[in-house]
């Protein structure tokens, strides 16, 4: 017998769409984007509260499905379905999606009569050839948004790296202990909000390490799209996605873990406003903490805080919403993988023809969201679901039939496998192990 966790599908299509949200909405905050139309007030708290905490969301996702299907299928399998789902698009994408961001980008930069997008290496004759390098290395959009998958491949061989080189006696030890009843173990310590007792202070030391990488005040952590990952950010998700993996091998630690999802949510809303103050250096912030070195301290913990916290109550709050399957849910989890890897074109194209029209921002920006994921899904729809595409993001799928939940599900999407785990792993109901 199998129980699906249907929430855990659509809570990740969530993450997916929140990024296509985010895309929209930068060109009307008044901020640095490719385009800049003009700015609304609140669109920027809104975007803001998203970039918070959506990819350490979707990292933690990744890890749990990952270490699910390693646990399900074994090391080979694993490494062969993260290949063919994340590995594959990533290639095909950068040969096909990336080239058209370039061209949008290109084509708002004519328009709006200035560089758009990432700017070149500044005086880049100026610069020794080792700092010129170390741009094109690390600094050069060469994957665009893309780039989460590229960072998922350094996470999977990371992942397979350690099961391969850690002492099969240590990694029975450990699992034992993930796997046994008792209170004060990892009960607490992995599997409920006390987790957060270790997990902030570690996110804060990766904020530090991202602290010299950062080109200017952000609420949130860094992005990286060059070809080497910056080590800071690769460290900081890593964290996210390490700690969902050894979630899963609880019994029950995602519902424990989200089990306070009411006040962490709370939390996170009053948390929004105070770290956004703190990273874009806000006056009173600096009137009620002056020393630099502290005001730096503040804001990272305060973002850290604020990124477990959303995390928690988007888990808990899911689970309570949709605990059944729905045909609709089902269909945007299908979708969402395509509708992220395409939409970045055709949003930076619609923030361009929307440049000379005289809406008011706030207006552009829900039309624009509106049209773009009306025309991504009739894409899907028409052109993606049922073709090798289609295959090759979800798997392989009868036409017609409805996705089905069988007794082992098989892994899908980008962030790894279907939502579903044997009855043994109910909570509090110890589950046999290979």
């Amino acid at each position: 017998m199998s129980v699906r966790l249907h929430y855990l599908d659509a809570l990740r299509a969530f993450a997916m769409l929140l990024g296509v949200v985010l895309h929209v909405g930068l060109a009307y905050t008044g901020g640095p984007w490719i385009v800049r139309d003009g700015a609304v007030g609140g669109v920027g708290l809104a975007l803001g509260a998203i970039h918070g905490f959506r990819m350490q969301l979707f990292f933690l996702l990744s890890g749990f499905f990952t270490a699910m299907l390693w646990r399900r299928r074994g090391l080979r399998d694993m490494l062969r379905q993260r290949a063919a789902r994340i590995a594959l698009p990533l290639l095909v994408g950068s040969l096909t999606i990336v080239p058209l961001v370039w061209a949008t980008i290109s084509w708002a930069a004519a328009v709006q009569g200035g560089a758009a997008g990432t700017a070149p290496v500044q005086g880049a004759g100026e610069h020794p050839p080792l700092a010129v390098l170390r741009w094109l290395l690390f600094r050069f959009p060469l994957f665009h948004h893309l780039w989460f998958l590229w960072f998922l491949c350094w996470m999977v061989a990371g992942m397979a790296l350690v099961i391969t080189l850690c002492p099969v006696s240590i990694g029975m030890r450990v699992r034992a202990w993930l796997a046994r009843e008792q209170r004060g173990g990892a009960e607490f310590w992995i599997a409920s909000a006390g987790a957060l007792i270790w997990l902030v202070p570690l996110t804060v030391l990766t904020h530090t390490l991202m602290a010299p990488s950062r080109e200017g005040p952000d609420f949130g952590a860094n992005t990286s799209t060059g070809l080497l990952p910056l080590p800071g950010v690769l460290a900081h998700y890593a964290l996210f996605f390490t700690f969902g993996a050894v979630l899963e091998q609880v019994p029950g630690g995602l519902l424990r873990f989200s089990r306070r999802w009411l006040a962490a949510l709370l939390l996170a809303v009053v948390l929004v406003p105070v770290g956004m103050s703190f990273s874009f250096d806000a006056p009173w912030t600096r009137a009620a903490v002056p020393q630099p070195w502290a005001h730096a301290a503040v804001s990272w913990a305060l973002h850290a805080l604020y990124a477990w916290t959303a995390c928690i109550a988007a888990i808990g709050l899911f689970g309570r919403l949709m605990p059944t399957e729905s045909r609709i849910a089902r269909y945007v989890a299908d979708s969402s993988y395509w509708l992220y890897l395409a939409h970045l074109p055709l949003v930076v194209a619609g923030q361009v023809l929307l440049l000379r029209v005289p809406w008011p921002p706030l207006v552009k920006f829900v039309v624009l969201l509106v049209a773009s994921t009306a025309l991504l899904l009739a894409s899907y729809a028409l052109l993606v679901r049922h073709t090798v595409v289609g295959r090759l993001l979800n798997g392989p799928r009868a036409r017609g039939t409805p996705p089905r939940a069988p007794p082992y599900a098989r892994a899908r999407g980008a962030a790894g496998c279907s939502a579903s785990r044997p009855a043994a792993a109910r909570l509090r109901v110890p589950r046999a192990r290979n």
